[in-house]
Order: C-alpha cells, then sequence, then structure tokens
C-alpha cells in the first residue's frame, strides 16, 4: 500500500490502446471508483480499499460515484451482504452521481467497463489522462475479459463473484503501481 503514496506515473489518454500501463509523474491522493447506478461494483469497490488504507495507514481519500447514479441511494442488499462476508461494512455509503467537480478532484478515476472510461472522457475530457479500467492491470486476462459486469439484480452468488473480480482487480492495480514506483 505505501506504493501509492510514492509519484506514481500515467500516460497520455490513447482511445486506441485500452490497456495502458502507469507512466509519467503524478501523485495518487483521491482515488474515484466508478460504476454506472454507484449502488453495487463502486460502492464495493471503495469499501474494499478504505479497508486497504485503514490496515496500511495510507494517507488516501478514497470515493466512488456512478456515471447515471441518483443521489442518496443506499448500496443494493446483495453488495452490503457480500461485503459483510468480508467483514466490511458498506451499508452507510450512498450513492453520487459523477460530477465535474468530483472528477477534478480525483487524482484517479477507476472504471469498471469500459464504457465508463469512456463516459469520463466525454464528460470531463480535462480528466480522461487519469481515468482508467479496473482490471486494464491484469495482464493475465484477455481485453474482453477485463469488464466487470454489473450484477444488481442478480443473485448473492453473483454478487460474490463480482465482489472478487473487484478484489482481484485492486490487487492488481496495486502491483501495477508497485511496480511502476521502483
Amino acid at each position: 500500500m505505501a506504493g501509492l503514496l510514492a509519484p506514481i506515473s500515467f500516460p497520455p489518454l490513447t482511445r486506441d490502446k485500452p490497456d495502458r500501463s502507469l507512466s509519467g509523474q503524478f501523485m495518487a491522493r483521491t482515488i474515484l471508483f466508478i460504476c454506472t447506478g454507484n449502488v453495487c461494483r463502486s460502492p464495493m469497490a471503495e469499501g474494499l480499499f478504505r479497508c486497504l488504507i485503514e490496515e496500511n495507514k495510507a494517507d488516501l481519500i478514497v470515493k466512488s460515484a456512478g456515471v447515471g447514479a441518483q443521489d442518496g441511494q443506499p448500496p443494493s442488499g446483495n453488495a452490503i451482504r457480500a461485503m459483510q462476508d468480508l467483514d466490511i461494512d458498506i451499508s452507510p455509503q450512498r450513492s453520487l452521481m459523477l460530477t465535474a467537480e468530483l472528477a477534478a478532484e480525483a487524482d484517479m478515476i477507476i472504471g469498471m467497463t469500459h464504457g465508463h472510461v469512456e463516459m469520463v472522457n466525454l464528460m470531463f475530457p480535462h480528466a480522461a489522462d487519469k481515468a482508467f479500467l479496473l482490471r486494464e492491470f491484469d495482464d493475465t486476462l484477455p481485453l474482453h475479459e477485463r469488464e466487470i459486469s454489473d450484477p444488481i439484480g442478480g443473485s448473492y452468488e453473483v454478487y460474490c463473484q463480482c465482489r472478487d473480480q473487484i478484489r482481484e482487480g485492486i490487487d492488481s492495480l496495486l502491483n501495477s503501481i508497485q511496480q511502476n514506483k521502483s
């Protein structure tokens, strides 16, 4: 986790190459996870990342928002339950619509699908160079498997699979950051 506190590198945005690596100088202090409604995937990502921050006493801010969110909604019941399995309570979180202010405040914007990253590029061009797909740092996955599908309306097991994909994505992101630190 300490690797997040060191300068991180980010490349210029390349629309024709969705698989990018970290390069250039940048200090990541605020991480913003985004999905569509901000009631399933991004709240789980925020909860997982917040837990890592607290465990490592890292000086970071983590938030989440949705590109189509309605402000003030609680996380879905199955998202809460899937996170409770890891002793992480996301029930106090409330949904937020992704705004220009949130995008500007974030040092890294992490989307769950290519569509989320593209929405940042279109809606907030000033933030395009700091928008990434969560699992784009996992070189073991084929490009078409790097998106994290929306579990909304799915079974508890679907939410657990989603949570585990997010957890793996966060691990890959942290590994990539630490490799670029050295």
